[in-house]
């Protein structure tokens, strides 16, 4: 991932982090599952 993109992803995940709610909560769970994943598939 470029900085670039990471930057951005840091951007939206912040946004994301204002908002209420239990679709926002299980929006968050979802992409904290997948980057927890693929960090684990980069360390294999």
């Amino acid at each position: 991932m470029t900085v670039e993109k990471q930057r951005e992803v840091i951007r939206l995940w912040n946004e994301l982090r204002k908002l209420e709610g239990p679709a926002a909560e299980e929006l968050r769970i979802q992409i904290l599952e997948y980057f927890s994943k693929a960090k684990t598939k980069r360390a294999a």
